[in-house]
């Protein structure tokens, strides 16, 4: 699958960007390069940190990633693909929590209609608090 992509992307297959592509196939949330590079090290793959970064950003340069930017400008990203996804990221934390479905579809779409915009995607964030941080929080308090 990973070697299709590339190839229909005009990239070469390097053992890279297969690590790369194959650690964000198999995973449900955004990762950081530094996660990629955790994931590509525990799987006994060889592969540089900076390697990683250059692989990530060619790959959503191409359309193949979604590069996402947090508050705290760190970036993260994922496999563009059919699971498409929204988050719920706690500020305290920093964990995440799918949102299910796509709230911005039908907005996206009357959006388009309007303006006349080929809308290509989009991406939501919504930040605050976990349970467990707001009971953290309550029982310091």
């Amino acid at each position: 699958m990973e070697a299709e992509l590339l190839r229909e992307k005009g990239l070469k297959n390097t053992p890279s960007r297969q690590a790369v592509l194959e650690v964000l196939a198999h995973t449900e949330e955004p990762l950081s390069a530094e996660e990629v590079y955790r994931r590509i090290l525990s799987g006994d793959g060889r592969v540089s940190l900076s390697t990683v970064y250059r692989t990530l950003s060619v790959l959503a340069e191409k359309g193949l990633t979604l590069k996402h930017s947090s508050q705290d400008g760190t970036l993260s990203y994922q496999l563009r693909d059919s699971r498409h996804r929204h988050y719920l990221i706690c500020t305290q934390c920093g964990s995440s929590v799918p949102i299910p479905g796509c709230p911005l579809e039908e907005l996206e779409r009357n959006l388009g209609e309007r303006t006349g915009f080929a809308i290509t995607g989009h991406s939501l964030e919504l930040y605050g608090l976990c349970p467990q941080c707001i009971h953290k929080k309550d029982s310091e308090e």
